[in-house]
């Protein structure tokens, strides 16, 4: 039995592509330029200097708290026009993620045929994409955006929830604590689950990204010969390389660091951001740490199962108005 077809407007006509497949096939060439573009230039050159920096946690810091990582952190912050920049990096990063979903889910590989070099490589480009696409959600909703993930997840740098907003005001000493190196590193201590996480996550992105630069060299035609693919894949490989390297050294910087060296500053600010007698776990001598927050006035952070009335005089850490953070301040011995 033959199958029908009509090209008259009326009858019933194949079913039509969704608008954005359609967009998409008809600008093919363009779209494919600039998601290799936007995956090279803002997100890998980002990826770059992020890996760089965190790998300065490898060097510590020193007796005042300060360190390599936290020089950089501050530098970042302070660059001209960041709010610009953090918008630029975001829409190439959501544009990079959204085609190359599309692209995903809508090629088709032949690995299972043909298990050839080329089809491993397609199929790993694609899985790394969407590890590293979780993975970076992750991190920047815990460390930047501090969520909780509706308290499914009980993340590294959120924790138990107990970040305090506006330390800035009511309690100025502690908020001018560098915390970059100890927040890190709490977060990759925390948890072996947490830090399987991160290396999946990292690998996944620096794989995404180097192998994107062997292919991204063929798309726009400037590895042609066969000899300068192999050269060039040669190079990407090094890039890899180089990039866990940095990776490496931020890792074990983190898991090394010990808590028990932060100032007195740096140990309140932490337990007050990870969550009143919930960051405890990470410091091993219990007598200094107690010691050094009642050398701020705060020992009451350390104290657990008080009676009800307990805290009618225990001072409030919440945010507050200019004028009422001297007195906020003062209560708490910091001023």
């Amino acid at each position: 039995m033959t199958a029908l077809t009509s090209t008259s407007s009326g009858g019933d006509a194949p079913a039509r592509q969704s608008f954005v497949a359609e967009q998409l096939g008809k600008h093919h060439f363009l779209m494919r330029r600039l998601h290799s573009l936007t995956g090279i230039v803002p997100v890998g050159l980002f990826t770059i200097g992020h890996l760089f920096t965190n790998a300065q946690m490898i060097w510590g810091q020193d007796a005042e708290g300060h360190s390599a990582f936290q020089h950089e952190v501050e530098f970042i912050h302070n660059l001209p026009f960041l709010l610009f920049i953090e918008i630029g990096l975001w829409a190439s990063i959501a544009f990079h993620a959204g085609l190359g979903l599309f692209y995903t889910f809508s090629g088709k590989g032949n690995v299972k045929s043909y298990s050839y070099g080329d089809n491993i490589r397609y199929m790993l480009q694609r899985v790394s994409g969407i590890i590293a696409l979780v993975f970076i959600f992750f991190h920047i909703a815990t460390l930047r955006w501090r969520w909780d993930m509706l308290g499914l997840w009980d993340t590294p740098f959120y924790h138990l929830g107990g970040y305090v907003p506006g330390m800035d005001d009511v309690a100025p000493a502690l908020a001018d604590a560098p915390l970059s190196v100890p927040l890190t590193a709490y977060a990759l201590q925390y948890s072996a689950w947490v830090a399987l996480f991160y290396l999946l996550g990292v690998v996944a992105v620096v794989f995404h990204w180097s192998n994107g630069l062997w292919t991204a060299a063929i798309s726009w035609g400037l590895t042609i010969s066969v000899n300068s693919m192999r050269n060039w894949g040669y190079a990407c490989i090094g890039l890899f390389v180089a990039l866990m390297l940095f990776f490496v050294a931020a890792y074990v910087g983190s898991l090394k660091f010990d808590f028990d060296t932060m100032t007195p500053e740096q140990k309140a600010a932490t337990l007050l951001t990870v969550g009143p007698q919930q960051g405890t776990w990470a410091f091993d001598d219990e007598e200094a740490l107690a010691d050094d927050l009642a050398s701020l006035g705060m020992e009451w952070v350390l104290v657990v199962d008080e009676p009800e009335d307990a805290n009618e005089d225990r001072p409030v850490i919440e945010p507050s108005t200019e004028s009422e953070s001297a007195d906020a301040g003062a209560s708490l011995g910091l001023n």
